[in-house]
């Protein structure tokens, strides 16, 4: 059976479209959330733990010095999950190392946003830290001038994440031919 990436810059809704998907009863684990990726220290390209019982660890500061990328070996398992249980599978998120992997996916659905959304959108979310420093605010700015079109060269088929987020999974399933 399939296995499809929705993927977006940060502030697409990802996280959100997950949720939904859940509560339509498809699998939508998370890239985060279920880690199918993982961080590389960016000095030395070696795979690194995150600290997660580190009560004072400075998430901005560890961005800065580790990359988190998507792992091919733990995307190839789940790829292998959804062929042998027969059944889709929504991998949602975002993280380096695409190229890597995108030949493991049945379809990439990328979720994009105009740049006010993405700005309000990053400035008032309360559940992931990420985008909040200027720094990380200006990689997502710039990334966001050619992702859309980036997208659409790789064969990812782009979806409008401004509107609610009902109508965006509805799409991704009319999409997928699962509705």
């Amino acid at each position: 059976m399939p296995l499809y990436y929705i993927t977006g810059l940060a502030g697409a809704g990802k996280s959100t479209v997950r949720r939904e998907l859940k509560t339509h009863g498809y699998a939508a684990p998370g890239v985060d959330e279920e880690g199918y990726g993982e961080w590389i220290d960016r000095k030395t390209g070696k795979v690194i733990p995150y600290p997660h019982h580190d009560k004072n660890l400075d998430f901005h500061d560890w961005y800065e010095r580790h990359e988190w990328e998507l792992s091919p070996t733990k995307i190839a398992r789940l790829k292998r999950r959804a062929d042998k249980e027969k059944t889709p599978i929504f991998l949602c998120g975002s993280a380096s190392g695409e190229d890597k992997v995108w030949h493991l996916f049945d379809k990439v659905l990328a979720l994009v946003i105009d740049e006010e959304t993405l700005k309000h959108r990053l400035a008032t979310r309360t559940d992931n830290q990420f985008g909040k420093t200027p720094g990380e605010l200006a990689i997502e700015l710039r990334l966001h001038g050619t992702y859309e079109d980036t997208m659409k060269n790789h064969g990812a088929h782009t979806i409008d994440a401004t509107r609610p987020s009902a109508e965006v999974v509805d799409e991704i399933l009319r999409y997928t031919k699962l509705r």
